[in-house]
C-alpha cells in the first residue's frame, strides 16, 4: 500500500527538510512502499516510439535505482517481426541514447533478461490466447506474482479492441493478483468519443485500475506547486483575488507537429495540449487546499475547480479566444491544403467561486514558439503606490518594475523566480526589481525522476495520486466542447504567425488591451 504525506489537522503538509543528496534521495524512498513492483509488463505498441523514447528508458532508470523488483518482465507486443534479441539490441540502443541515467552495458545486460517480444496482429482475437499463454508462462518462470500491468502505446482506435479481447479472456481481472491498465492520452477527441472509449474501458477494468495518463503530473515541479502553495505562509494568505491581479499558465513548443501530421490534423492545440496538460497545470495552482494528500481528496478538489472554470464573461469570444497556426503548416506532411487546425490556442478563462472571483486566467500553448516552456506565472496585484508618501521623488522606467511576479517553471529547468521592488543601490529614489532565483536540481544535485519513471512505479505499487481521473476528463472535456461552440471559425479566422516567434499578434492584444503583457 502506498503512503502519503503527513498532513496536520490544519491540512498542512508536513515536510521534513532536505539538505544533502543523500538523505533527499533516502526520504523520497521511504515515501511509497515498492514491495509490490513484482508484475509482468505489457506493453502493446512496444515496438514503436514511445517505447523506445520514455517507456524502456524510464525502467531502465528504475532499474539502476533499485526500485524494480526482481520479479519484473517486460513482454512487448507489436506487429513488426522481429526477435526477442533484435528487440533488445534495438531497445538498447534507444535507452542509451535517451535515458536519463548513465548508460552501463553491465546493468542493461541484467534487465534485458527480463525483457521478451512477440509480433501479434492486435485486431485479431485468436492472437489473445497466444498471448494469454505467454503470459501465464512468464508468471511461472519470472515469479511476478500473477501482477500484470498493460499499456496501451497504440492509436486510440486499438483501445477499444484490446480492452474487448483482455476480458474475453479472463486478463483483465484475476482473484490471484492485480490486473493494472495504463492509457496514453489523446482520451477521445470531445467529450462523445471519451466517453464512448471510457466505457469501453471500464466494461473490463474497475475505475481503481484504471491509469490515464498526463505526463505533466509526474513531473517534479508541478507536484511542488502544492507545497510551494500550501506549506508556506508568505504565499498561501495571499493565494486569492485579494492580492493576486491574474495567472499565466503558458506550455510553449519551439518544435513543429515532426511526423505527427495526421494526427495533429485531427487534433490542435486545443485538444492535444489544453484539455489535458494546461489543465492540469490549472487546477493543481487553483485548487482548494486538500485535507489529505491521496488520490480521492486531491482528485475531489481538482474536479470542484473545473466545474467553475469557464471563459471569460461579457467580452466578445474573439477577445477571450485566440486561434493561430504557424506559417507552413499546411505544407507539412500529412496535412490538408485547406486546414483550419489551430498549431496555437490562447484563452482567457474565468473561475466562477470564492477565492477567485475577478481574476482572469489566461492560459497559451502553441508550436514552432520562440521557446520551448513550460511556466505558471503568479502577477501579484500593485502595491498601493508607495512612492508619494514613503519615497518621494522616487523614479521608475515603466509599469514592469511595480510588479511582484512569482514564477513556477516546470520545464526545461525546474524552479521559482520570485521577483519583487527594491531601491537602486548607489541612487536615492530610483526603483528596480529584484529576483530570488530557486533552481531545483542545482540545490539538491540530484537528478529528480522523469515523470515516465514516476507514473510507471506509482502504477506499479497502485498509487493513484498522479493520474487523472474520468470524472476530471469528462468535466475537462466540456470545457474545452463548449469553447468550440463559442468559437466561430468564419467570423473570427485563423491568425498567421511565424515559426520563431512568440504567436498571433492578436494573442498580446488580448492582454494588453488590459494593460497586462505575457511573461515569456
Amino acid at each position: 500500500m502506498s503512503r502519503s504525506p503527513k498532513v496536520n489537522s490544519q491540512g498542512w503538509v508536513v515536510l521534513k527538510s532536505f539538505t544533502k543528496p543523500g538523505q533527499a534521495q533516502s526520504r523520497l524512498e521511504e515515501l511509497f512502499d515498492l514491495s509490490n513492483t513484482e508484475c509482468t509488463m505489457v506493453i502493446f505498441g512496444g515496438a514503436g516510439d514511445l517505447s523506445h523514447r520514455k517507456l524502456v528508458p524510464a525502467l531502465y532508470n528504475l532499474h539502476r535505482s533499485g526500485q524494480l523488483s526482481s520479479g519484473f518482465s517486460l513482454f512487448g507486443v507489436d506487429r513488426k517481426q522481429k526477435s526477442t534479441r533484435q528487440y533488445r539490441d534495438e531497445l538498447a540502443a534507444s535507452v542509451e541514447q535517451y535515458s536519463e541515467s548513465s548508460w552501463s552495458s553491465e546493468e542493461w545486460e541484467k534487465i534485458e533478461k527480463k525483457i521478451f517480444y512477440e509480433s501479434i496482429d492486435l485486431q485479431d482475437p485468436a492472437a489473445y490466447l497466444y498471448l494469454k499463454e505467454m503470459l501465464d508462462n512468464r508468471a511461472r518462470e519470472h515469479h511476478s506474482g500473477n501482477n500484470h500491468l498493460y499499456y496501451l502505446a497504440v492509436s486510440p482506435p486499438l483501445f477499444a479492441i484490446i480492452n474487448s479481447n483482455l476480458r474475453r479472456l479472463g486478463l483483465s481481472a484475476s482473484s490471484s493478483g492485480w490486473r493494472r491498465i495504463m492509457i496514453e492520452k489523446p482520451f477521445g477527441h470531445d467529450l462523445t468519443s471519451a466517453t464512448e472509449l471510457n466505457s469501453a474501458i471500464s466494461a473490463a477494468f474497475g475505475e481503481e485500475d484504471i491509469y490515464r495518463i498526463d505526463h505533466y503530473l509526474g513531473k517534479e515541479m508541478l507536484q511542488n506547486t502544492m507545497v510551494i502553495r500550501f506549506a508556506n505562509t508568505i504565499f498561501e494568505p495571499l493565494w486569492n483575488n485579494n492580492y493576486i491581479d491574474h495567472i499565466q499558465i503558458s506550455a510553449a513548443e519551439s518544435d513543429g507537429i515532426g511526423d505527427r501530421g495526421r494526427y495533429y490534423d485531427q487534433t490542435g492545440a486545443m485538444r492535444d495540449m489544453v484539455q489535458s496538460h494546461l489543465f492540469q497545470l490549472l487546477t493543481v495552482t487553483a485548487m482548494e487546499p486538500p485535507g489529505r494528500i491521496d488520490a480521492d481528496t486531491v482528485r475531489w478538489e481538482k474536479l470542484k475547480l473545473l466545474k467553475n472554470v469557464h471563459l471569460w464573461p461579457g467580452s466578445a469570444a474573439s477577445e477571450k479566444i485566440i486561434f493561430g497556426q504557424y506559417s507552413g503548416f499546411l505544407k507539412e506532411k500529412d496535412i490538408n491544403a485547406r486546414s483550419q487546425t489551430e498549431t496555437f490556442a490562447a484563452l482567457k478563462l474565468a473561475i466562477d467561486n470564492e477565492r477567485w472571483q475577478g481574476v482572469p486566467f489566461y492560459l497559451r500553448t502553441g508550436k514552432k514558439l520562440e521557446d520551448k516552456l513550460v511556466k505558471i506565472v503568479i502577477q501579484f496585484k500593485d502595491p498601493p503606490d508607495p512612492y508619494a508618501h514613503l519615497l518621494p521623488g522616487s523614479s521608475i522606467s515603466g509599469r514592469d518594475k511595480l510588479f511582484n511576479l512569482l514564477t513556477l517553471k516546470v520545464q526545461p529547468r525546474e524552479g521559482a523566480v520570485l521577483q519583487f521592488n527594491i531601491k537602486k543601490p548607489a541612487t536615492v529614489t530610483e526603483i528596480v526589481p529584484a529576483e530570488m532565483d530557486f533552481c531545483q536540481p542545482c540545490a539538491f544535485l540530484i537528478n529528480t525522476p522523469e515523470a515516465y519513471e514516476r507514473l510507471l512505479k506509482d502504477a506499479m505499487v497502485g498509487d493513484k495520486t498522479r493520474f487523472s481521473a474520468w470524472d476530471e476528463i469528462e468535466r475537462a472535456w466540456k470545457v474545452v466542447d463548449s469553447i468550440y461552440k463559442v468559437y466561430n471559425r468564419a467570423e473570427f479566422p485563423m491568425q498567421s504567425y511565424e515559426p520563431g516567434s512568440t504567436g498571433p499578434q492578436a494573442a498580446g492584444e488580448m492582454l494588453g488591451r488590459e494593460g497586462r503583457r505575457w511573461w515569456y
